[in-house]
């Protein structure tokens, strides 16, 4: 039986979850022995945490605080060795590169790049060294994902929404601490878990048409400066601008694709998309409420679905794993497999190290999805001081000083 060894970096809320599927693999995985070698994180108190949670289960585990110790460790071993990297997203490709340099597979959370200089400098890397890497899309593992491909296999897909959008961006302003390590605004942070489209469509290729920013995400409430994808500031509008709300439209052969993301809440699109699927199918795809932080209450909104037109039309609620028949109104049953999406992510590019299997989204494709993207985030633009008053307005009508509900225009056209 092939041995792969792995290295984990980053023990967040998603590190925390894909180190426990490691360990899941290393005791019960029947297709390759798998060796949880050792786990990186800068706070102490996860490092532990993991390190007992691991000896529970009678494995040892090394940890280190450092990124270069471990891989000047990792670098040590024999065999194949690979690096899954669950840290903070602007030190993915500086990750990446590393673990080329030593012949490594890795496997990267989104977003595997910030900018297309970093995704070109992997792309080179990784022919130079033949080496794969993989990004966890891990939508694509949905069942319901998977179902609706099935559906749509001989069918004409004439037009192909894909929403994902919530209120995080204002939940960064009010918790900077807590949310410090969200990044990238609706493009990058958004738009990214959307890959599966591929899927839908049975093609590998996207074509920009065109991008619409709603808002741009201001540096903090109230400010004069806007947010960068990395998290500082810029003062300009530019491709280092975090957006807070956009629309982006692409060709992918006969069909008309639109990706919508947001920080700032539901767009409106997004509440008439929604109000669609309810009127069809008496189910509601758009969650909204209130939270409150610090005596301010804020609007709590979220949403992940897509809509399919054609000579089929799906509406998929990723967000509560259901599918329903847009023409009937019913929901359709979608397959019940054994295995969440973050573990069937991880246990495919373990086969992928060992060299047992090569599938996966393709290097072609994830090219062209990561090229598409940065085409949107670069083709920002608009005038600084009206693009701020626009965003400053936004959050205004999501916060609520005295904790009194917020009465909304159009309500009906949300589905609470």
């Amino acid at each position: 039986m092939e041995t792969v060894k792995v290295y984990q970096i980053g023990l967040g809320d998603f590190g925390r979850n894909g180190f426990e599927k490691l360990i899941e693999l290393q005791r019960y995985f029947g297709k390759v022995d798998v060796q949880l070698k050792g786990i990186c994180d800068t706070d102490f108190e996860r490092l532990e945490k993991a390190e007992k949670f691991a000896e529970a289960h009678d494995f040892f585990i090394e940890t280190f605080q450092d990124v270069e110790e471990m891989y000047e460790v990792a670098e040590q071993e024999r065999g194949k060795i690979m690096i899954y990297d669950s840290g903070p997203s602007e030190t993915h490709s500086r990750h990446i590169h590393r673990s080329l340099q030593n012949s490594f597979f890795h496997l990267a959370e989104k977003p595997p790049s910030m900018s297309r200089e970093e995704h070109l400098s992997e792309k080179e890397m990784s022919r130079e060294q033949e080496i794969m890497y993989m990004v966890d899309f891990i939508e694509r593992e949905s069942p319901v994902v998977k179902k609706a491909q099935q559906l749509l296999e001989e069918e004409e897909v004439e037009r192909l929404d894909i929403f994902r959008q919530s209120s995080i961006g204002l939940q960064k302003l009010m918790q900077p601490v807590k949310r410090a390590g969200v990044k990238g605004g609706a493009v990058l942070d958004k738009m990214i878990h959307e890959a599966y489209l591929f899927d839908l469509l049975g093609t590998e290729e996207m074509e920009f048409q065109s991008a619409g920013v709603q808002r741009f995400m201001p540096k903090t409430l109230g400010a004069e400066k806007f947010m960068s994808i990395r998290g500082g500031y810029t003062e300009n509008i530019g491709k280092n601008t975090a957006l807070g709300d956009v629309k982006a439209l692409f060709k992918s052969g006969g069909t008309d694709v639109t990706l919508h993301g947001s920080w700032l809440g539901f767009s409106e699109d997004a509440r008439k998309a929604g109000k669609k699927v309810r009127d069809a199918a008496e189910h509601s795809v758009l969650e909204s409420g209130y939270q409150t932080v610090e005596g301010k209450a804020f609007l709590d909104e979220e949403c992940r679905f897509f809509t399919v037109q054609g000579t089929r039309n799906l509406a998929g609620d990723m967000l509560n794993g259901k599918l329903f028949d847009l023409d009937t109104g019913e929901e359709v049953d979608t397959p019940d497999l054994i295995h969440d999406q973050l573990h069937r992510v991880i246990e495919k590019a373990v086969l992928n190290a060992a060299g047992k299997r090569s599938d996966g989204i393709g290097q072609h494709e994830v090219d062209e999805f990561m090229d598409s993207l940065f085409m949107v985030q670069e083709s920002a633009s608009g005038d600084e001081f009206d693009e701020l008053e626009k965003s400053r307005e936004r959050l205004k009508e999501m916060v609520v000083e005295d904790r009194k509900i917020l009465e909304r225009e159009e309500s009906d056209t949300i589905a609470g």
